[in-house]
């Protein structure tokens, strides 16, 4: 009887991580999903690309004119019993929440963000976010951070299901031929290696990683590995020289498949997500997923969404404040100096992941449709 459920789902792209939720979700029930921009030939059936455009003066700000257009058209041919909005900050989740009330249907609004963007025309559509999440039949939040900030919008916490968030890649450890050959390739050597995975951005905060390994070498010799690509690269590069570091490897480009990710997760003693809040900040951080279901040891901060769910100070990982080198250098050098504490908590932290999956999250959006369709029909 679910599967009969008719959902109009809104989300802004289409990300690969992202495509196994929809294929659950499109195995219970009736969905005709609308992505902005992607291409018709990579979606999944009953999908649609709707053509959108950034306004380069609110630059987080997507608008898709023909989009309320496409759902009339669609809820014409085959009428919808649900809408799910995307977050609540996009045009698009404004514009389907709309759509929603003029065909009198009730909407779900799925979140992840706990911290709001620090953008001048954020001031002129909080109102609009607000009574959007305030009239949803139902929101489903990342995790705690998301469902308090719910919470303090005026969302009646009854209404607010937990999705968690989680990755659909599994680690398997590298062949020790491999691993021993881009040690040698890379000039590691028998150092630990201290890894950093991710777009080279400034809410990432890479720059601040540097300078806590500047702290951290000088007590005890290890490596620090920075793999992905992105504008801060060079400016990364410049960094270490200034501060004399020779055991920095930047890698600058995109970090692409299992493999290489199992290779980088296999050559890692301890990793590390340092990001700072900013402008905007960490929704969530599903590269610590990743890590965790390693067994890595994970060093974090209080600027990412996943602290205090998936991260739990001094249990499954140490989260430290952002922009703080020195405490991050010391919770490094402490997995460093203690490997049993480091390997208890990794394991920690891999059977709190192993909590995270694409299920649980289908099971929440599941119920999130059937309690707004009232029980389904």
């Amino acid at each position: 009887m679910t599967a009969r459920i008719r959902v109009a789902f809104i989300h802004d792209s289409y990300p690969e991580y992202r495509r196994p939720l929809f294929a659950r979700l499109m195995e219970r029930y009736d969905l005709r999903c609308f992505f902005l921009n992607e291409n018709p030939a990579e979606l999944p059936p009953r999908s649609e690309s709707v053509r959108a455009w950034r306004i380069p003066e609110m630059s987080d700000f997507i608008v898709a004119p023909s989009l309320a257009g496409r759902l009339w058209a669609a809820h014409r041919r085959e009428s919808f019993d649900v809408v799910c909005c995307p977050e609540p900050a996009s045009f698009s989740a404004l514009a389907a929440g709309r759509f929603a009330r003029r065909i009198g249907r009730p909407y779900v609004v799925f979140s992840g963000e706990w911290y709001p963007a620090r953008h001048p025309r954020r001031a002129l559509t909080f109102g609009l976010e607000r009574d959007l999440v305030r009239g949803a039949a139902c929101c489903l939040a990342y995790g705690t951070r998301v469902r308090e900030r719910l919470e303090r919008m005026g969302v009646d916490s009854g209404r607010i299901l937990v999705t968690g968030n989680a990755s659909p890649y599994a680690f398997s450890p590298a062949p020790m031929e491999d691993i021993v050959a881009i040690r040698r390739e890379w000039s590691i050597g028998d150092k630990p290696v201290v890894l950093f995975l991710g777009r080279l951005m400034s809410f990432k905060a890479p720059d601040v990683l540097v300078k806590a390994f500047s702290l951290l070498h000088r007590e005890t010799a290890a490596f620090l590995l920075i793999a992905g690509s992105g504008p801060l690269r060079e400016e990364l590069a410049g960094q270490a020289r200034r501060l004399g570091l020779d055991d920095v490897r930047i890698t600058g480009r995109e970090v692409r498949g299992a493999a290489e990710k199992n290779l980088l997760y296999s050559l890692a003693r301890v990793f590390v997500l340092p990001s700072r809040r900013g402008r905007t900040a960490e929704p969530w951080g599903l590269v610590i997923n990743e890590a965790a279901s390693a067994a890595l040891p994970i060093v974090t901060t209080d600027g990412v969404g996943a602290a205090g769910d998936l991260i739990r100070d001094g249990d499954t990982g140490r989260v430290v404040p952002s922009g703080d080198p020195r405490a991050m250098a010391s919770a490094i050098l402490g997995f460093l100096q203690a490997p049993d504490t480091a390997r208890a908590c990794g394991e920690r932290a891999r059977g709190q992941a192993a909590r995270f999956t694409i299920e649980r999250m289908a099971d929440a959006f599941g119920a999130a449709f059937e309690r707004a369709a009232g029980g389904g029909r």
